[in-house]
């Protein structure tokens, strides 16, 4: 469905989303994105974010259903408030998905994340709608659902078929959320349990493919849903990988895959790659959010009272990168992707001045002579 156009474009994206901005990271003394990109990269076999969209575009096609489902919110110890990582992504993500392909976003967060996660949806442009409404195009095209998910695991897998029955969603995407290890532990990267914490959208998940719904991971350190796909490098190459610390000692690693992942520096980027193969396939820019839209939105993600996890304050950064450095790359996969997308008049110009190279040397033999001296 995505052409090779857009397999060049999502070789340079997986790249640029793969960079270690930030290299204090409290999860490995040497960047583990890249060892963690390379090992799902070898077993999807192509670029992760072409991976995925294209399985995206592919669902979005099957049938008639108008909804899309994004897992978000992660609760980070000692602060106990979610982060600024994956709320901003997914809201950015939700405009794009609903304006590609009318589609109604629904947001599933920890409860005690849900109004700040609405007040986010309405700060990217949408009315908040209703579960029971969710999908009615004809009086929803924006709109947006925030529900909030059980963290009691008992509640879990009920919660998860009424909301799948409910909505129909083409795909389930998860951005930076929180997954069960081998022994059914959540865990921040660091090691800590907060399984208590969690939304028990792993559930959710499992539900979703035995339906045949397209599930989605994004995520950076290994401890995310979706990860599970390079479950073993995850074990391997993190500090906490295989023994966490706590006292269950089964490791930070995600068991829980996913039928794509896209492995990134930041899960908010994750997202907005998608979003620019989005733009790119339809050639629509709309659909990519620019720098300044990224540095508004985790600026208000802060003002609602999402963190910064590292810093614990409710300040404009995420993962310990200050929102003027992420508005920057979005610049940079903004130029990127329109670029691609059809010759400037400026570089029309240039080749047409070129395209005569016998007429062009007698022109520069000519401007020699005239500056000899």
């Amino acid at each position: 469905m995505l052409n090779q156009d857009s397999l060049n474009l999502s070789e340079i994206i997986d790249r640029l989303i793969t960079v270690p901005v930030f290299s204090g990271s409290s999860l490995a003394s040497r960047p583990v994105v890249l060892d963690l990109y390379e090992a799902a990269r070898g077993k999807f076999g192509r670029p992760l974010c072409f991976d995925a969209t294209e399985k995206i575009l592919q669902s979005s096609a099957k049938g008639v259903k108008k909804t899309v489902m994004i897992t978000t919110g992660f609760i980070v110890p000692p602060w106990l408030e979610a982060e600024t990582d994956g709320p901003v992504g997914a809201v950015t993500l939700a405009r794009s998905l609903n304006l590609a392909f009318d589609a109604t976003p629904v947001i599933v967060t920890e409860k005690k994340a849900v109004q700040k996660t609405k007040l986010l949806l309405e700060a990217a442009g949408f009315r908040i709608g209703d579960i029971q409404t969710a999908g009615k195009s004809q009086v929803n095209r924006r709109t947006g659902v925030v529900v909030g998910f059980t963290t009691d695991v008992s509640k879990a897998s009920k919660e998860s078929e009424d909301l799948i029955s409910k909505t129909s969603p083409f795909s389930i995407i998860s951005i930076e959320k929180a997954s069960p290890n081998r022994s059914g532990v959540f865990h921040s990267g660091v090691g800590v349990d907060v399984s208590a914490l969690s939304a028990k959208v792993d559930r959710l998940v499992e539900e979703a493919k035995k339906s045949g719904i397209l599930t989605v991971g994004i995520g950076d350190a290994g401890n995310e849903i979706g990860m599970g796909c390079i479950e073993e490098t995850v074990r391997k190459i993190l500090p906490t990988g295989s023994d966490c610390g706590c006292p269950c000692h089964q490791g930070v690693a995600s068991s829980v895959a996913t039928d794509a992942l896209i492995v990134t520096g930041t899960s908010n980027w994750g997202a907005s790659a998608i979003e620019s193969l989005l733009a790119f396939h339809f050639k629509v820019p709309e659909l990519l959010h620019d720098g300044a839209t990224e540095v508004r939105m985790i600026r208000k993600a802060a003002d609602v009272g999402f963190i910064d996890p590292a810093s614990g304050f409710a300040d404009p950064g995420v993962d310990a990168i200050p929102a003027k450095v992420h508005g920057a790359l979005l610049d940079v996969l903004n130029f990127i992707t329109r670029s691609r997308m059809g010759d400037s008049y400026y570089i029309k110009k240039y080749r047409e001045y070129t395209k005569d190279k016998t007429k062009l040397a007698k022109e520069i033999a000519t401007a020699s002579e005239s500056n000899i001296d």
